[in-house]
């Protein structure tokens, strides 16, 4: 499991992998109880995968930073997210010695450790050269002699079809006059 489908939503505590879409949002379950929720889409959700750490230079995604606590975890142990917020930006600049200490807040640092504590032997996050590795070699389904622009998925044949069959519909239908407005 990667960190794909698993959110934070606003609100509530802990970390949620997204199971199925309803017809008004998402049904969730929880990382740390197990216990299945709706939740809405008009809710705040934020994917961890879409998450990132503001540096000096460029944004750090969220995998990256829990790879590093994950590798540094048995020479630096992560602290207490209850700790004071100094041994917390201490902790995270062992980590990152160039994020940007104005942005990133106690309160982030405290949630990425939680979120670290939640994830860590449930998702194995990969290294980062792992996982473009492995989006290389996933090999593409083509029909026999189709290049990979012309290769379609089935979603995309049966979206084609809909629409081919539509405007053939619409073609076939005649035009309405324009109604003629009533003179008093």
């Amino acid at each position: 499991m990667s960190l794909k489908g698993i959110i934070s939503i606003a609100g509530f505590p802990g970390l949620y992998k997204v199971l199925a879409q309803s017809k008004s949002g998402f049904i969730v379950e929880s990382l740390s109880d197990k216990k299945r929720l709706p939740v809405s889409s008009t809710q705040r959700i934020s994917m961890l995968e879409d998450i990132s750490v503001f540096t000096l230079s460029d944004d750090l995604p969220l995998t990256q930073v829990l790879l590093k606590m994950k590798e540094t975890e048995t020479a630096n142990p992560p602290v207490d997210a209850k700790s004071d917020p100094v041994k917390l930006r201490d902790y995270f600049r062992s980590l990152i010695s160039d994020f940007d200490s104005e942005r990133v807040y106690p309160s982030d640092i405290k949630k990425i450790i939680t979120w670290y504590h939640l994830v860590k032997d449930i998702v194995d996050i990969p290294d980062p050269e792992e996982a473009v590795a492995e989006t290389e070699a996933e090999p593409v389904n083509e029909a026999p002699g189709a290049t990979s622009e012309t290769a379609e998925t089935p979603k995309k044949k049966r979206a084609t079809k809909a629409k081919e069959a539509d405007d053939s519909a619409a073609a076939e239908k005649p035009a309405k006059a324009p109604r003629k407005k009533k003179e008093n």
